[in-house]
């Protein structure tokens, strides 16, 4: 039972870490007029912060489920933190900030702030009632079944290949700042910039394809400055598809 329940878990990462990448896309879509990368990682349609936190909404909160109200206060309670503490932990990682909101109403170190808060509640009462008993149900007929094995390789094969697509994209981005960093003198903060690069990761993780997979990453440099990398690349092409004056 507790490696059934273990199963789930992960199959339940994956499944909305997917789908927080599509509905990543289709944000950028009406707010920007893009199609541009989403993805935490330089592989596969994986937005590990969406994953993260239906697994902590759902573990949290299905046992209020029909109380929307208490859906709508908790989710956005336990969203902010999970997107704060994701925040924290890939900035210490990888030395930039994946998003910033310190110019939004009510932020917390730009980390997370109110009109995401909201959004988190109308998520969680979505995911709660309509999208995870779904799921849930066909999760639960799959391992249930002689194919629970098949479902089981699936899964660890899927997992072992995100922490391989993390390892590599942590290593590719940390490789990129120190180019960044030489090229343009920029004291980025935590990379130092006496390190040598390696060669064949920047010619495998050029410029052009690091940033047409992470189009809005941000860097501090040792002022405490936020700078968007855009700025500094402006004639390196960071979207798919542009919807801008098209029609």
């Amino acid at each position: 039972m507790i490696r059934k329940n273990c199963c789930k878990i992960l199959i339940n990462f994956i499944i909305y870490s997917i789908i927080g990448f599509f509905m990543e896309t289709v944000y950028a879509i009406f707010t920007k007029g893009l199609i541009e990368s989403r993805k935490s990682f330089l592989y596969g349609p994986f937005c590990i912060v969406y994953g993260l936190a239906a697994i902590i909404l759902i573990l949290s909160l299905n046992k209020i489920k029909g109380q929307k109200v208490k859906l709508f206060i908790y989710g956005m309670i336990l969203g902010c933190m999970v997107e704060y503490i994701t925040s924290y932990i890939g900035e210490a990682i990888c030395h930039i900030k994946w998003w910033d909101y310190s110019d939004a109403f009510l932020n917390i170190n730009g980390r997370t702030c109110l009109y995401y808060a909201v959004i988190w509640g109308f998520l969680s009462i979505i995911l709660i009632e309509k999208v995870n008993p779904f799921f849930d149900n066909i999760i639960s007929n799959i391992l249930s079944k002689d194919s629970i094995n098949i479902a089981k390789l699936t899964t660890f094969s899927i997992i072992a290949f995100m922490i391989f697509d993390a390892g590599i994209s942590i290593y590719a981005i940390d490789n990129f700042l120190l180019r960044v960093s030489q090229n343009y003198n920029i004291n980025i903060n935590g990379i130092d910039k006496s390190k040598v690069s390696n060669l064949n990761i920047n010619k495998i993780y050029s410029n052009d394809r690091m940033m047409m997979n992470y189009p809005n990453i941000i860097i501090v440099n040792d002022n405490g400055d936020k700078i968007y990398l855009e700025s500094i690349l402006s004639d390196v092409k960071n979207y798919y598809y542009s919807f801008n004056n098209k029609f």
